[in-house]
């Protein structure tokens, strides 16, 4: 007997708009009087965001605002750009 093929959850890239499995992406998560934070784990509570651990995706990312508005937080996101894996910033 075969065993059922396991659900893989997709999220998109607030900077490209691509879909791609959870485990491939970085998760920025703003928690109320902390801000915004990368969250490696995936395990922080408050409002998540998530990105393609690409250099492009932070840019692109950066340059539209995308990242506050998928947070609803007020600001550019430029303090923690660097903490991205990837991201070459």
């Amino acid at each position: 007997m075969t065993g059922k093929a396991r659900h893989v959850p997709l999220r998109r890239c607030v900077g490209c708009g691509r879909q791609r499995p959870q485990a491939e992406m970085v998760r920025l998560a703003a928690t109320p009087g902390q801000g915004i934070a990368v969250d490696r784990e995936r395990r922080r509570g408050g409002r998540g965001a998530y990105l393609c651990p690409d250099s492009k995706c932070v840019k692109r990312a950066l340059a539209r605002g995308s990242i506050p508005r998928a947070l609803r937080v007020p600001g550019d996101g430029a303090a923690w750009a660097g903490q991205i894996p990837g991201s070459g910033t």
